[in-house]
């Protein structure tokens, strides 16, 4: 990008460099443009090709027209190059290349110590009011967020991969969230950096495990059963381990193990709130202990 910067400013007029009309006049430049738009035009698919088009949309500058009015000045905007900037310019994208960029690096992250959810706690201090979204969203992307800001985590899906979730829950996220951010992209990296550094550390994906592996014990519900809920009823052990996926391992109720690799339908979420929301303090401290006897 450097070279070209240099020829931009030698051609720089009122109008600025009109790429479309006349390329880069070094040749090992202009072949360094062309494939790099053969590469982007070339991707298999309009994601993959806005994810690579973004770094160069972020170089137009603010003007009243905005980045497509400043483009559609100096090049031919066809529509398949219209479509892929709209593409690249949309605030989810637009977020991940401020994480996947920013002036500090990369950061050396252990993803076993993201949560697929960041607590509800670490939610109200440093993260609440930063986007209209619904707290259950803001919390996910948060964690993804996190996730993003490993150098091998170079995409929302990847991102969600990366905490044993499926990959376009991550992208279905990014795209709901990033649209109603309230703050700017450096506000927004700093407050999940805090909200990571306040959360327990342990290893997360262990956890999810634990919790996975007690899929079918009734040991552990049963002892704690009978001192907390004598008049538990059939199904009740579901509920608590979703209880301890949820509020213990911190991951997120749609991939609770007892769906059994299906999204939990209105039914099985409205059993299982009513139960959540009947614990009190002592109730929930014995569950998550419970976590950690025999199973």
């Amino acid at each position: 990008m450097a070279d070209l910067d240099e020829e931009s400013d030698a051609r720089r007029g009122d109008r600025g460099p009109r790429w479309g009309l006349r390329p880069p006049e070094q040749p090992g430049l202009r072949a360094s443009a062309f494939a790099t738009a053969d590469d982007i035009l070339t991707a298999a698919d309009v994601d993959e090709a806005a994810a690579r088009l973004t770094p160069w949309t972020e170089l137009t500058p603010t003007t009243n027209d905005g980045p497509l009015g400043w483009l559609a000045d100096r090049t031919v905007m066809t529509p398949t190059l219209t479509r892929l900037v709209m593409a690249a310019r949309a605030p989810h994208r637009r977020l991940s290349h401020h994480l996947d960029n920013h002036v500090g690096g990369r950061m050396p992250i252990n993803l076993t110590l993201v949560p697929q959810v960041i607590p509800h706690a670490q939610y109200l201090e440093p993260i609440d009011g930063a986007s209209t979204s619904s707290e259950a969203t803001v919390r996910l992307f948060a964690s993804l967020s996190l996730a993003r800001l490993h150098p091998d985590v170079t995409s929302w899906s990847a991102a969600a991969e990366a905490l044993k979730m499926p990959g376009p829950m991550g992208v279905r996220c990014a795209r709901a969230c990033s649209a109603t951010m309230l703050v700017t992209a450096e506000e927004w990296r700093s407050r999940i950096w805090r909200a990571g550094e306040e959360t327990e550390r342990r290893d997360y994906r262990a956890t999810e495990a634990k919790v996975q592996h007690r899929l079918g014990m009734t040991r552990w519900f049963n002892e704690w059963a009978r001192r907390n809920r004598p008049d538990a009823r059939y199904g009740d052990h579901d509920l608590a381990l979703t209880w301890q996926w949820v509020h213990v391992a911190h991951a997120h109720l749609d991939l609770s193990p007892v769906w059994r690799g299906k999204r939990p339908t209105s039914k099985d979420r409205a059993r299982y709130r009513p139960f959540a929301d009947s614990l009190d303090a002592q109730q929930q401290s014995d569950l998550g202990y419970a976590l950690h006897k025999r199973a």
